[in-house]
C-alpha cells in the first residue's frame, strides 16, 4: 500500500495556531493540550490521515496526571465520535508584514459520548462527552484526520481517562459540559484487565500495565492531592 506525505498549507498551520490561541475557557482560562504540526500522512487507498503532535502538558506518571486532571473516570464509549467544523478568520499579511485582509479557515473536532462506569476524581454525570482534535467530514476532505497519539475513539472501547473540564469554553462548549484528556498519557485503554497508555516516552516502561496497579496509583495520588 503506497502512502503519500501531504504537506498541509501554511494557512492551515496558522489556523491551528490561531484556534489554539482562541481555545481558552472564559471561566478557567485553560489552553488546549494539542499543538498539531503541519505533516499529514495519508493513504492513497484508504482515506485516512495521521497528524503528529506536540502536547502542552508534560505529565507522564499517574501522580503527575492526577495533579492536572479535574475528573478521572473509567468509562465506555456508547456513541461514536461526532465531527464538527470550527471556522475562524485568519489575518493575511503582505511581504512587509502588514495585515492586508482576512481569510476563513476551518478545523475538525470530534465529540464522543462515554458511559461513566467508575469515578476516581470529580463529580461528572453518568454520561460525559470528550472532545478530540480530528474527525471526518466529506465536505472538507475524503480523509479521516486523526492525531497520532490520540486517535478517534471507537464504539464499545473502555478506558480510564484523566480529563480536564472545559465546560463553558466559548468556542467548543459555551452552553454544555465537555472534557478533554490531559494528554495521551491520560488515556489508558482497557484490554482484558490490562491497560495501555497512548503516551510514548523513555519513561513509558514505568507506567502501570494492569487495572489493579493503575487504580491503586490513582487512589494513592488522589489521597495525596486532597491532603
Amino acid at each position: 500500500m503506497n502512502k503519500t506525505l501531504l504537506k498541509v498549507s501554511t494557512l492551515f498551520t496558522i489556523g491551528i495556531l490561531v484556534i489554539i490561541a482562541l481555545w481558552v475557557s472564559k471561566k478557567e482560562h485553560k489552553v488546549p493540550n494539542v499543538l498539531p504540526t503541519i505533516s499529514v500522512v495519508a493513504s492513497s487507498n484508504i482515506s485516512s490521515g495521521i497528524s503528529s503532535t506536540s502536547w502542552v502538558s508534560k505529565a507522564i506518571a499517574v501522580e503527575e496526571l492526577v495533579v492536572e486532571a479535574d475528573v478521572i473516570v473509567r468509562a465506555r464509549v456508547i456513541e461514536p465520535p461526532t465531527t464538527r467544523i470550527v471556522q475562524y478568520e485568519l489575518p493575511v499579511w503582505d511581504e512587509q508584514n502588514n495585515i492586508v485582509g482576512t481569510a476563513t479557515s476551518q478545523m475538525l473536532f470530534s465529540d464522543t459520548v462515554f458511559e461513566v462506569l467508575e469515578i476516581y476524581l470529580g463529580k461528572p454525570s453518568y454520561k460525559i462527552t470528550v472532545m478530540q482534535t480530528g474527525g471526518f467530514d466529506p465536505s472538507i476532505s475524503s480523509d479521516v484526520e486523526e492525531i497520532a497519539d490520540d486517535p478517534l475513539y471507537k464504539l464499545g472501547e473502555e478506558y480510564i481517562l484523566f480529563l480536564v473540564d472545559i465546560s463553558g469554553d466559548h468556542i467548543h462548549a459555551p452552553d454544555r459540559d465537555l472534557y478533554r484528556i490531559v494528554n495521551p498519557f491520560g488515556r489508558y485503554r482497557i484490554v482484558n484487565e490490562k491497560v495501555v497508555s497512548y503516551g510514548q516516552s523513555d519513561r513509558s516502561s514505568a507506567l502501570p500495565t494492569d487495572i489493579a496497579d493503575l487504580e491503586s496509583q490513582i487512589t494513592q495520588s488522589v489521597q495525596e492531592r486532597n491532603k
